[in-house]
């Protein structure tokens, strides 16, 4: 018998926000317990979300009482996929109906793979219930599964959709979070979308920061742009700018921005030498494993890129009009940087660093030369790496 006064609990601690705060995968945990201590013969507890990711499309929360709770996340290709529009997640998300698979019975019209594989398992009963949005959309879904010799009784069935409008709030909250963090990070970066997210959003915020600073861009892309089809060119573009990303993430790099075929990172260092070292070797590795990565992808026709290094104070925050803002870097070293990237075309070199890169580069060496710089008063000091 379901315990409604446990029930009951439960619903007011999904509505209130499952405090204390905690991951999904706990919540999702805590939720099945709790569900069980109500005496729902519950064996089988997932979550099934939607969310708006260029890599991933779906997430799953899945909780057995055998396994415990793990996450499962599925790619967009998956979502398109015939194996996909087979199961009763595809189908309770398009039709917002819920759907019971009472497996003992073998009943032909739902006795699909997806039944097959958990009555294969030892389950009896499985109940698929939309999550529906506070909108009236649906993102998701969630299924029960049990393995009692009767199923679900129909109390079982009444009490577990009594809990369906709380958990969808529940998995509501937390897709909205997902959705909000991932979708400015791969627009803005991690570290600027955290920024933006504690309410740095006011034109004018941000700090004055040291930073080792990266220009790149890929040698001829004009020429290449100019007798290349568009969507190859976008290949060429998303290549680099995949590459340039992983090298650049993993040695705790952030991008700002994507110029055209351009890129410009940022490594920022505290103001204390030897942290500027290690940004300096960041930077450098960055670029040394982007083009060998490159080098190996793309073989004879190898995507070429100039790089530009420089180290100094940076303005990072928010600029633009009222209501259009940009958070980036900006100042006299970015704009040092640029020209830097212009003057290695102009020399046909492959990497170019300034003097006070070059003192902060343990055991680096380069040909030094002496240039005017548009915008700068005087001559400026950069050596030729490679």
């Amino acid at each position: 018998m379901v315990d409604q006064v446990k029930l009951a609990a439960f619903s007011s601690w999904l509505m209130a926000g499952a405090q204390p705060p905690k991951p999904i995968e706990a919540v999702v945990e805590e939720s099945a317990a709790r569900l069980r201590a109500a005496g729902l013969p519950l064996d089988v507890l997932i979550v099934n979300g939607l969310f708006i990711h260029p890599d991933i499309r779906g997430i799953q929360i899945r909780w057995t009482a055998r396994n415990g709770v793990r996450r499962v996340t599925f790619r967009h290709a998956y979502f398109e996929s015939s194996d996909f529009a087979a199961t009763p997640i595809s189908r309770t998300i398009a039709t917002g109906r819920s759907m019971r698979f009472e497996l003992a019975r073998q009943d032909p019209g739902t006795d699909t793979a997806y039944a097959a594989a958990f009555r294969a398992s030892g389950y009896t009963d499985i109940l698929v219930l939309p999550l529906i949005n506070f909108d009236g959309t649906i993102s998701g879904c969630i299924e029960f599964a049990t393995r009692t010799a009767k199923g679900f009784s129909q109390e079982d069935i009444t009490a577990l959709r009594r809990v369906q409008a709380p958990l969808a709030r529940m998995k509501e909250f937390f897709t909205e979070r997902f959705d909000k963090q991932i979708t400015l990070a791969t627009y803005v970066g991690d570290a600027t979308s955290r920024k933006v997210l504690s309410g740095q959003i006011v034109r004018g915020d941000g700090e004055t920061i040291s930073a080792v600073i990266l220009f790149a861009d890929i040698k001829g892309f004009t020429a290449l742009s100019n007798r290349t089809a568009s969507a190859e060119v976008l290949q060429v573009l998303n290549r680099f700018f995949d590459v340039i990303d992983t090298a650049v993430t993993r040695n705790n790099g952030e991008i700002l921005k994507f110029l055209g075929d351009g890129v410009l990172v940022i490594f920022p260092t505290p103001d204390d030498l030897t942290a500027q070292e290690a940004a300096a070797q960041s930077a450098m590795a960055a670029v040394t494993e982007a083009r060998e990565t490159l080098a190996e992808q793309t073989g004879p026709s190898q995507i070429a890129f100039r790089a530009a290094l420089h180290m100094g104070d940076v303005f990072f925050g928010n600029v633009g009009s009222r209501n259009r803002l940009d958070f980036t870097a900006i100042g006299p070293a970015v704009n040092l940087c640029a020209r830097m990237l212009h003057e290695a075309s102009s020399r046909d070199a492959r990497t170019l660093c300034s003097a006070q890169f070059r003192t902060i580069a343990i055991g680096l060496t380069g040909t030094p030369f002496t240039c005017e710089v548009a915008g700068f008063d005087k001559p400026v000091e950069f050596h030729v790496l490679d």
